[in-house]
């Protein structure tokens, strides 16, 4: 029962950072009009792609970051910026200009900044103060494992729930993306206000 609860305290963080379910519609979104093969290709290019980048950060993270002189407020402000840029684009500008080059949206934006964002990595860096390197790579594994299955079935879900219902769903998402990179870049400025330098 310890072991449960302690993986649970694991997982629940991380699995709201990833945010699997929320990045169907914006997953059907960029993908529409692929055939199977590619949107399964960009599937596990971006999960893939995503716990490579998740990884690399765990070990890597703090010493970049002491290394380059920035801190968590820095990332977020910066990832913040990257996702509003994307959002206010798709927004505005018919298609999906953010995401124009059909063999890249499997690294960005899925992979980074949406999947290993501003939160993923951030949570990621938190965990391992308090946890360990082994416990929170069991966590990730287990939350990739779930969002891989989920994006595999993203052209089921989507016959189910209609294209075009996910299609209108994925602009109000978008909106939810910009509200979430305003968030992150509000944050961000307070704990950079109240760090002292």
């Amino acid at each position: 029962m310890d072991r449960l609860h302690s993986f649970l305290e694991l997982f629940i963080p991380l699995f709201v950072a990833i945010d699997a379910f929320g990045l169907l519609p914006i997953f059907v979104a960029v993908t529409d009009g692929m055939p199977l093969a590619q949107r399964r290709r960009i599937t596990y290019q971006s999960v893939f792609t995503a716990l490579v980048i998740s990884l690399a950060f765990m070990f890597l993270g703090d010493a970049v970051f002491r290394f380059l002189r920035i801190d968590e407020a820095d990332f977020k402000i910066a990832g913040g910026i990257i996702l509003l840029v994307l959002a206010v684009l798709d927004l505005l500008i018919s298609g999906k200009p953010s995401v124009h080059e059909t063999e890249m949206v499997g690294i960005v934006p899925l992979a980074m900044p949406l999947i290993a964002g501003p939160a993923t990595l951030t949570t990621i860096l938190v965990l391992v103060s308090r946890r360990g390197y082994a416990a929170v790579s069991l966590g990730l594994a287990v939350n990739f494992a779930l969002l891989l299955l989920v994006l595999l079935a993203s052209g089921a879900i989507a016959r189910v729930v209609g294209m075009s219902t996910l299609r209108a769903f994925s602009k109000l998402v978008m909106v939810l993306l910009a509200a979430i990179a305003v968030n992150f870049i509000r944050v961000g400025i307070v704990q950079a206000m109240a760090t002292p330098h």
